[in-house]
């Protein structure tokens, strides 16, 4: 089969067409990766991973760039499958993985490494950028996880719509309009700084990974309810206070908003995020919870439907059409100190299976100079980080963990 040959199952839209161009000369990938409890034969991978292309159609794409503003086309193949050697750290494999372009056909734009370890096992699935993000990613995970633990399936999908088309019409209010009421818009020439690429040379990246004890976890969780804030705020407060303890007088958080959340799209394989940047500067981070709060506000700020709405339009309305065109829009709106990925709890309203032991990721690297990507996800009780970066920060990682159970030491405030 010849590109140009296959199925025709949708255009790209304005942020998938975004993200292609920018893949052109900067690969960007992502992996996530499931520790299980038991040995799982490559054969029963192959199959579920079979049930999940059914499940979801993108994972069964190649994007034809060729076309007319180009296309995801049916490809015949099958995700691709490895088994690495017994015992590979799965960290080497994540980090490796970033080294290692996608091409964009003949497809599918994932892959998959099976990881065989005492006792069990660890999958590391590895998805091409213009497919999907890290939400998106996870969904696919836990599909796969679900298939192997002997859950029904789902299903086969629909095609996810794009982005552009799903929020033209969207309306009404999402969680976190009031807590954003009111919040001044911060202007500071520090925040529209503009980022640097570098280019690609396939350096395998340094990774660090940390996961929070059950405690501190549930200490975490019930700290930032009481003093009216997120996790991931409190993620990103602990970030900036290390980095402003490392010499840094501003500190910029790149924070991707999930639009399945923020105004309740559906939960499919596909890329539905927008960025939302916030920044501080070293004597803000004098009061951790203060810091957090704010943070808080600033990211609800940016993820009100209209927020979205008119970011969405203005891409659509002014679509990158190069490569340099994109590489310039994604330095602008991506620069950061630090982007923290957070994909929330696993199985928020249910046990998650008995086979499973951990979730990691996304691992992922975007070829800016300087970047340390955080990626962040929770389940059975733990929470876990996973940072990617080639210029690392000594200790920035468990320094993070150790500013957040300071934080749920403290005596909260009245």
């Amino acid at each position: 089969m010849t590109m140009s040959q296959g199925r025709v199952v949708r255009p790209l839209g304005a942020f998938e067409r975004t993200i292609d161009f920018y893949t052109y000369r900067n690969p960007v990938q992502f992996s996530l990766v499931a520790e299980m409890d038991r040995p799982v034969p490559a054969s029963e991978l192959a199959s579920a991973m079979a049930t999940l292309q059914e499940r979801h159609p993108l994972l069964g794409a190649a994007v034809d760039r060729t076309a007319p503003g180009a296309v995801y086309r049916a490809s015949e193949g099958t995700i691709p499958l490895e088994t690495a050697a017994d015992g590979t750290p799965w960290q080497a494999i994540a980090a490796v993985e970033q080294t290692r372009p996608i091409p964009p056909a003949p497809g599918p734009l994932a892959r998959a490494v099976l990881v065989p370890q005492e006792p069990g096992c660890a999958i590391v699935l590895t998805f091409a950028h213009q497919i999907t993000d890290g939400v998106g990613g996870l969904r696919a995970l836990l599909d796969l996880v679900a298939a192997l633990c002997g859950e029904e399936s789902t299903p086969p999908g629909r095609v996810p719509r794009t982005q552009e088309d799903l929020l033209a019409h969207v309306g009404g209010t999402a969680d976190g309009d009031d807590a954003a009421a009111g919040m001044p818009v911060v202007d500071d020439e520090r925040m529209s700084a503009i980022g640097e690429l570098t280019p690609f040379s396939g350096r395998t990246p340094h990774v660090e990974t940390l996961a929070l004890d059950r405690g501190l976890t549930t200490r975490l969780v019930r700290r930032c309810r009481q003093e009216r804030t997120s996790v991931h705020a409190a993620l990103c407060a602990a970030a900036t206070v290390v980095l402003h303890r490392r010499g840094r007088e501003f500190v910029r958080v790149l924070t991707p908003v999930d639009l399945r959340r923020a105004v309740g799209l559906p939960d499919e394989v596909v890329n539905r995020f927008a960025g939302a940047r916030t920044g501080s500067a070293a004597h803000d981070a004098k009061d951790f919870w203060t810091l957090s709060r704010r943070t808080s506000a600033s990211i609800a700020l940016q993820r009100t439907p209209a927020a979205l709405k008119g970011g969405s339009a203005a891409l659509a309305q002014n679509a990158p059409s190069s490569a340099g065109d994109a590489e310039a829009m994604m330095a602008a709106a991506t620069a950061a100190d630090i982007q923290i990925t957070n994909l929330g709890v696993a199985y928020p309203s249910r046990p998650s299976p008995s086979g499973l032991s951990a979730l990691w990721g996304p691992a992922q690297i975007t070829q800016l100079r300087g970047e340390h990507i955080l990626g962040v996800v929770t389940v059975g009780g733990r929470l876990r980080m996973t940072e990617l970066t080639h210029d690392p920060v000594p200790g920035l990682v468990p320094e993070m963990g150790a500013v957040l159970a300071d934080a749920c030491a403290e005596t909260p405030h009245g």
